[in-house]
């Protein structure tokens, strides 16, 4: 089957982030976005130009992230943005006395007004994504499991998703089924636990490429011939 492009021949996404969509500790070419820009080289390169943008940046909170979008984001004008915030959001540090990062009303404010801003300044399509189990089971300053507050995080962006109107992809849902031992060979080892491995990166291709594509093809309006 083959597919035409009815108005559109070129088409910018950028993937905003923190170190999961940056892609730590990881050659270039195996990170998640890299293999989302192959695939969208691949499928539809007889049908349009494509401009991709790694915008993740280790150890960033959305607080962070909203103070550089007007840089990363709204200068590019994407017509995707694929959205993945919220592992460093959730966790505590002892010079917080306890409390998160980044509370949770302000957690989802930023990713709203996130949303907001890309749509104003292009985008037609916006994957918001939720996190990964990680192993990470150590307490936190907070009191709190980190995994347990890794998951209130995630609830807030499936929250998100449905009151604006974005593509939900649920990442969680994703690594779900593995077990403990099959989740480590998807993360980094010990003392990591967190960052996604060459292979976890694959898992989680397969789980937004579906929806990168979908925003792709109603972005680019491609009809199928």
């Amino acid at each position: 089957m083959s597919r035409v492009v009815s108005h559109q021949t070129n088409l910018t996404i950028v993937h905003m982030g923190d170190s999961i969509t940056f892609g730590q500790y990881l050659d270039a070419t195996s990170r998640w976005t890299s293999l989302v820009e192959e695939q969208l080289r691949s499928q539809f390169t007889e049908a349009i130009e494509v401009r991709s943008f790694n915008r993740g940046i280790s150890g960033e909170t959305t607080r962070m992230g909203l103070e550089r979008f007007p840089r990363d984001v709204q200068e590019i004008f994407p017509d995707v943005m694929t959205l993945q915030f919220g592992l460093n959001d959730c966790n505590c540090w002892q010079t917080d006395g306890g409390l998160p990062r980044v509370s949770l009303g302000s957690f989802r404010a930023n990713l709203v007004e996130m949303i907001d801003r890309a749509r104003r300044f292009g985008a037609r399509k916006i994957v918001l994504a939720t996190n990964h189990r990680t192993l990470r089971r150590d307490t936190l300053v907070s009191g709190e499991v980190y995994e347990c507050a890794n998951g209130r995080y995630n609830h807030i962006i499936r929250e998100v998703a449905e009151t604006v109107g974005v593509d939900l992809c649920d990442i969680e849902a994703a690594f779900a089924h593995f077990d403990d031992e099959e989740l480590a060979e998807l993360l980094l080892p010990a003392p990591d636990l967190l960052h996604l491995s060459e292979a976890g990166n694959r898992v989680y291709f397969t789980a937004i490429w579906p929806h990168v594509e979908r925003a792709v093809e109603a972005s680019i309006q491609v009809v199928a011939t």
